[in-house]
This record gives structure tokens, sequence and C-alpha cells, in this order.
């Protein structure tokens, strides 16, 4: 029996229903779902011409913010019939827990705050450079600068659905035409957005500018045809090295192309840790929160913690107890952040078999259902470190933590500290060797060490750059300056 759900195209205001060329494609975790054939539809799908943006292009700021205000209005779950489509079929193709996903859901509206977009559009564009060319200090009042929207291909990624709001929001704000390629994993939270904003506003120049679409990782044809100068001007790709890579190999001189790759994350337990159970208990909490929220399938979820312990026994058991404190905090962590999996990683639990057996050099506890961790007992990190997930983190002892740096890189993304007596001391070299964020572990209780690590202000960066910044083009326009008019007279 047919069981794949329908999943429209959406084309700039326009909802394309598969109909007698729809194609099945084999979503994960049995969520399969039909839409129409993307290769009959490139032409919907980009927009060709970069003047046809003149019309969002002319729109004031503050309109945009108010309709994306609205639309974040929109967007209950209890309320939206389209959200309940899209959180259900997330639910059994992704990765997330039902009361975490429901969490996720429940959050979108916030994203929508006015003053918050406010904030995020004149911190890292300018509201008056979006609206018309603000000249420069003096003395070159004649130069004017001017932030002008692009046509931009957003490869989202699937392992939170927020990345799809956070998507829209973005294109609204820098004023772009987009279109977004949903992952198989989330394949429906996009559309069902953009189709919540028809709903609103079907004529709006932003609805006008939004295209969704569903096509296999690594479809050349569509990729070819969509990523040329003529159609694309910036591209942000989230997801897999391969994805990236994949999408390379069509960029030619004038497409941009931002790499929103993916991160590793990790904890750093100062010395000073253990002087207290006070402490380590605090620091058990923070640990369990950052490695376990979103059950581990987030980029800035913690999976390493190098500890400053050394590699003697007795620094050894004080890791391993710091351990089992943080299964303990596993346990107590709210449904909403994180719950125990249903069925065990089965190429991680083999892993984990294996170094079992090798006692002398690994200490292993737990599982891939309820939690659990490894300490290396050298200053070394496991092979499978990239592997590790389902809340299973590796403690690495080492004699200071500035020895970290050694595994530090541009894919080095959310670093948790406690102390904070340490903080001082690490953040500069951490920051030189790649690190993009140092967040804190205390807080003493879950929700707070969740807070203290992703409350920022509108307009941080995001891995290191400012998506929205780049994904403008900037231009400068140059009038003849005041004296040199004045020279031109008295010639005359």
């Amino acid at each position: 029996m047919d069981t794949a759900l329908d999943i429209p195209i959406i084309a700039r205001g326009r909802i394309i229903m598969p109909g007698e060329h729809g194609v099945i494609y084999k979503g994960r975790g049995g969520a399969d779902f039909r839409q129409a054939d993307p290769h009959r539809h490139i032409h919907d799908l980009v927009l060709g011409d970069p003047t046809r943006l003149r019309d969002l292009h002319e729109t004031p700021i503050a309109e945009v913010i108010e309709l994306l205000a609205e639309l974040g209005g929109r967007l209950h779950l209890d309320d939206n019939a389209l959200l309940q489509e899209s959180f259900a079929l997330a639910l059994a193709a992704g990765g997330l827990a039902e009361p975490i996903l429901r969490g996720v859901y429940d959050g979108l509206p916030a994203m929508f705050e006015r003053e918050a977009m406010r904030a995020l559009a004149d911190r890292t564009i300018g509201l008056a450079c979006l609206d018309g060319w603000v000249p420069a200090p003096a003395p070159h009042e004649s130069v004017s600068l001017r932030a002008v929207g692009t046509r931009q291909l957003h490869i989202t990624a699937g392992n939170v659905p927020v990345v799809a709001a956070l998507t829209v929001i973005r294109a609204g704000l820098t004023k772009s035409d987009i279109l977004i390629k949903s992952p198989s994993n989330d394949p429906l939270t996009a559309n069902a957005i953009a189709r919540t904003l028809i709903g609103l506003a079907p004529e709006h120049p932003l609805t006008r500018h939004i295209a969704v679409a569903y096509w296999k990782g690594g479809d050349e044809l569509m990729d070819s045809q969509i990523v040329r100068i003529g159609r694309i001007d910036k591209i942000t790709a989230w997801g897999g090295m391969s994805s990236v890579r994949h999408i390379q190999k069509f960029l030619t001189p004038g497409i941009d192309l931002t790499a929103l790759h993916p991160k590793y994350s990790f904890s750093l337990i100062g010395r000073d840790t253990f002087a207290s159970e006070e402490a380590i208990a605090e620091a058990a909490i923070g640990l369990a929160t950052l490695a376990g929220f979103y059950n581990q399938t987030a980029c800035a979820n913690t999976r390493i913690v190098y500890v400053e312990s050394g590699t003697d026994e007795a620094a050894l058991e004080r890791v391993i107890a710091l351990g089992r404190r943080m299964l303990r905090g596993f346990a107590d962590l709210p449904p909403l952040l994180s719950v125990p999996f249903a069925s065990p990683n089965r190429e991680l639990e083999a892993e984990l078999a294996a170094i079992a057996l090798e006692e002398d050099f690994y200490h292993v506890e737990g599982d891939t259902c309820a939690g659990g961790f490894i300490v290396s007992k050298f200053n070394g990190r496991v092979e499978f470190h990239d592997k590790l997930a389902n809340r299973v983190v590796n403690f690495v002892p080492v004699d200071d933590l500035a020895d970290a740096l050694r595994w530090c890189d541009d894919t080095s993304q959310t670093v948790g500290i406690y102390p904070e007596s340490d903080r001082a001391r690490l953040r500069d070299a951490f920051a030189l060797a790649g690190v993009q964020r140092l967040v804190p572990l205390a807080g003493g209780d879950a929700l707070t060490v969740y807070a203290n690590a992703h409350h920022m202000p509108p307009g941080s960066p995001h891995d290191g750059i400012e998506p929205m910044r780049r994904a403008m083009r900037w231009v400068i326009d140059m009038r003849p300056p005041a004296h040199h008019a004045a020279l031109s007279i008295a010639a005359e």
C-alpha cells in the first residue's frame, strides 16, 4: 500500500503538488514522501534575472520584519495543521525523540520576535543600508553604501528543524531571493513555514521570493542546472562534508559559498574542579547538559571532555567518578532536552565493546541507550571520536588544559569551560586555534546551563562568521566630491 506523504514544491507563492509526475523519495525511518519531479521545475525554483528582486529591494525593512513577526505568530504547533504534518514527518524521519522535537517546534514562534529580528538586521547589516544609500562619514560624504539582496541557495541540515526557520528569517532580513533544498530527515518544516506565509500574505514580495524543494543529494543534473552564475549568487551549505565537496564542483567565480560544515565540540575541566564536592557536582551537571541536549545530535554537543588531571591511578579514579556523576546527570535531564534512546546504536556499541577489552588503555561504562562514557588512560582521544553519539562521551586526561590545543582546528565549535577561573588564561589561545564559541558549564541545573550556552545577543556570529552580512552584495556609489564641483564652477 502506498503510504507516501504528498509534499508540494513551493515556487515563489505557488504551491505545486506532485500530480502525474510525482516522484517518491525514500525518507529516513520509513518516512517516504512524494513530490513533483524537481527536474521539471528548475525554472520555477530559480529566479534568473536579478532585477526581479526590485520589489523586495524596495520594500521597507520594517514592513518585512512586521510580516515575519506575523508569520511567527502563526507557527504554534497546536494551531497550525501544516506544522502538525511537518512535525509528524520530522518525528519519523529525523533523529529527535518526541518531547525534544516538540520543544524545538514550540520554540519556533519566539525566533520571529520583532525586536530580536530588528536587532539582528541592524547589528549584522544595518537597517539604513537595507533601505537606502548611506553616506560615509566626513570628509567622504560623496561616497554612499548600500546592502543589496542576492539570489541564494540554502542546502539545509535536518538534525534540528530550527535551521528551516532561521533560513526564512535570514532571507527576509537580507531582502534576498532564496531556494531552500530541504534535507531528507526534515523534508517538510521549511515547506510548512513557506506555505503558512503564502496563506498569510500570498502577494507580498517576501512570499514571492521563497522557493522550497527536495532533491537527492549528489543529483548532478539538478545541481549543475541551479548552481550557475546566471541563477545563483550565494550558497549556504549546512551538513556533511560530502555534500559540501559535491557542491564545490559547480562553483565558478561570482558564486560565493558559505560552508557551515560539520563541527565538533568539547569541554575543558580544570584541576580546581576536584577541590570540592560542590564543584564536581556542578561540573557534572554542566557536562550532562552540554553532552545530552537534543540527544547529542547538534554540533554544539560536547563529545570529548579534556580533564586537567594527569594519568596516575588516583587521577584516573577521579575522572571515572566524574563520568559516573555525568551519567546520573543524564537521567535527571528534563525530557524537552534529552531522553534515553529507544534502541541502541549498533555501530557505536561495537566500538565500545571492542575497546572495553583493552583495559590497560580504556575504562568504559554505560551504553548507547541510557548514555555512557569512555576514559582514556593516556593523553589521547579514541580513534572513533567523530562517531560519538547517543550521549556517549570520551574523557581524556591531560597534564594541562592547553594540551588540548593540538586537537583544535576550524571544525572546533563550542567549548564548555569549568571552573570559570580558568577562562581568562585559555580563551585567547583556543580562539587562535580555531574554536568559535566558549560557554560556561556552571549554573547548577540543566535549564540554566542550557540557557547560558545558547542565549546570545541578536547578530552574534555563527561558526565564527557572519552569514547574513556575507549574504549581501555591498555596493558603493561615488559622486563627485562637493569641493570638486566648486572648483568646476570657479574655473568657468
